[in-house]
């Protein structure tokens, strides 16, 4: 399902409120939202290859130093996400490469530590992957404003899609698609696994213009 910005504050206001509601289901996958934002303007078949990394990075408020590595998400479930996007962005035409080899694009899986989502966290989180970057890096998402949806549920998934040809040329991060699954990973190890994934997927699905 996708939703409008006004709908989806709506939406992820009731979600992060909803412990403190009667009588409303107990499993959480019941009450899965996966939103989706793009850049309207941008051609995605543009580009050709793609890389992502080995691991999906914790976002929490510890200021680390540029080039040091940040805390990551249990390696079990994070090779599931990171299998999943990988699966959908092959099938859609794309290919793998490392981060080494000027991808066209790379795909950002990162869990914010607590229920504040935030899209312009520090670029450091990924200095220590993304070759080259320099400094004084900042995100822009061009032709929308996923930045009205400040807050969701504990345990969310964010994924950043990055143009990395712009990178050079605006000094930013210009992250041209972003998918948020709401509350995948507040479970078991095996419960996080399959909502990650099936949240994953639902993003590729409602996404039809990522496609080679």
């Amino acid at each position: 399902m996708r939703f409008n910005l006004p709908s989806l504050v709506l939406v992820f206001g009731l979600l992060t409120s909803i412990g403190c509601a009667p009588g409303l289901p107990e499993d959480a996958t019941t009450l899965d939202v996966v939103y989706t934002n793009f850049n309207p303007d941008f051609d995605f078949a543009q580009g050709t290859t793609f890389a992502i990394p080995e691991n999906v990075v914790i976002v929490n408020e510890t200021p680390i130093s540029p080039g040091q590595q940040p805390p990551f998400l249990d390696f079990a479930v994070g090779r599931s996400i990171l299998g999943a996007i990988r699966t959908n962005m092959l099938a859609r035409g794309f290919t793998q490469v490392s981060q080494f080899d000027n991808p066209d694009y790379i795909l950002l899986p990162s869990f914010p530590e607590n229920n504040s989502l935030l899209f312009n966290y520090n670029w450091w989180f990924w200095d220590w992957w993304i070759p080259n970057l320099g400094s004084g890096l900042g995100w822009l998402y061009p032709g929308y404003q996923p930045l009205v949806v400040s807050s969701v549920s504990t345990g969310s998934l964010l994924i950043q899609m990055v143009n990395m040809k712009n990178v050079s040329a605006t000094n930013q991060l210009e992250v041209n698609w972003v998918v948020i699954v709401n509350g995948a990973l507040t479970g078991s190890q095996s419960n996080n696994t399959e909502r990650s994934v099936a949240g994953i997927n639902q993003a590729f699905i409602q996404s039809p213009y990522i496609q080679k």
